[in-house]
């Protein structure tokens, strides 16, 4: 049996089809030079859904950074030296600004800008610049627009909406556990169980979408990032699950003392800034982290703890009813924190 094989596929037939929709529009308006609008849907297209965005912004920045050192270029060193030295001079200040600006594709854009004013447009700088920046423009905003209408594709997008979420029933669930914690009363055994099941259905969730966004995934840097990101996200929700157990299962402190109502107060404090943590975490996912210290709530957690071991009758309370494992586990919790921020911080 003959195996099917498709000649093209969805992604193929949406480019094909929105370079030759902006190489009419632009013909259709009688600008010149039409052939850049195809070229930038080319560039844009060509990457994955994730970075289709950045593909197009980085074109447009290396038009403007490539026009702004082409113009000044031409009215200054074009007039006392050769074109060609002319040339490797832009060409070099190209490269440093680009690189300076974080611009991974956007540069050569901008050398390509360079080198046809130099050579084909000389005469007509101040006309064709403006001109190429709209014609380029255009590209890049039907190719957004094809992007978004034609065959979308969203399992990128599920996959970082499924992150967020998650981030954010962690934050909830050691929010609800601080309330609890503070009135002295626990949950139902079935509704601890619930609270349980569903942070593991939406980290399951999680898992299963990523094949679906691997296929949308570039073999470029950013894509590379982004599956190394998907790696310490899924390691890190593994141990907030296990954690998160581990509080629910410990029973409530009996109150027998100034110490270990402060040891309790410390460990609330600590979950409400992690919780605070994970909605931070959730709002900027999957883009670069600043990173916020939390070694003030470690040495707050020892301090109160070294003020129960020096009252041996506080601390065989504390110890009787498994309490002193609350605040190991908030000291663990701190630490994973800290592993987490750092790793993601490494990754920027």
């Amino acid at each position: 049996m003959v195996p099917n094989y498709r000649l093209f596929n969805q992604s193929e037939v949406r480019l094909a089809l929105t370079a030759g929709l902006s190489a009419g529009l632009t013909i259709t308006l009688g600008l010149p030079d039409p052939m850049y609008a195809p070229m930038a849907v080319a560039a844009v297209l060509s990457g994955t859904l994730g970075n289709s965005w950045t593909l197009g912004v980085q074109r447009i920045q290396g038009t403007i950074l490539g026009g702004l050192i082409l113009f000044i270029g031409h009215n200054t060193i074009a007039t006392s030296m050769p074109m060609p030295i002319g040339i490797g001079i832009s060409l070099a200040y190209t490269r440093i600004f680009g690189g300076s600006l974080g611009l991974r594709s956007g540069y050569k854009v901008a050398g390509l800008v360079v080198v046809m004013g130099w050579t084909v447009h000389a005469n007509s700088i101040n006309s064709w610049l403006p001109i190429r920046l709209l014609v380029t423009l255009i590209g890049v905003l039907l190719s957004l627009i094809a992007i978004n209408a034609f065959w979308p594709s969203r399992a990128l997008a599920e996959h970082k909406k499924l992150s967020q979420a998650l981030f954010n029933g962690f934050a909830e669930a050691l929010q609800e556990r601080v309330q609890h914690l503070k009135i002295g009363v626990d949950m139902q055994a079935e509704i601890k169980r619930q609270r349980r099941d569903g942070l593991l259905s939406k980290l399951m969730a999680l898992q299963n979408q990523r094949p679906a966004a691997l296929v949308e995934l570039g073999a470029d840097r950013n894509g590379e990032r982004l599956l190394r990101l998907w790696d310490l996200e899924e390691q890190f929700f593994t141990e907030l699950i296990g954690y998160y157990r581990t509080l629910l299962r410990l029973p409530m402190l009996p109150m027998d003392g100034p110490e270990l109502q402060n040891l309790l107060e410390v460990e609330l404090d600590v979950l409400s800034f992690i919780a605070n943590q994970l909605i931070c975490y959730a709002n900027i996912w999957p883009n670069p982290l600043t990173k916020q210290d939390s070694h003030q709530w470690s040495s707050a957690l020892e301090a109160a703890e070294q003020q129960i071991y020096e009252n041996p009758k506080v601390m065989d309370a504390l110890l009787a009813s498994s309490g002193g494992r609350r605040a190991m586990v908030c000291n663990q919790l701190l630490q994973a924190i800290e592993r987490f921020q750092n790793n993601w911080i490494a990754l920027a």
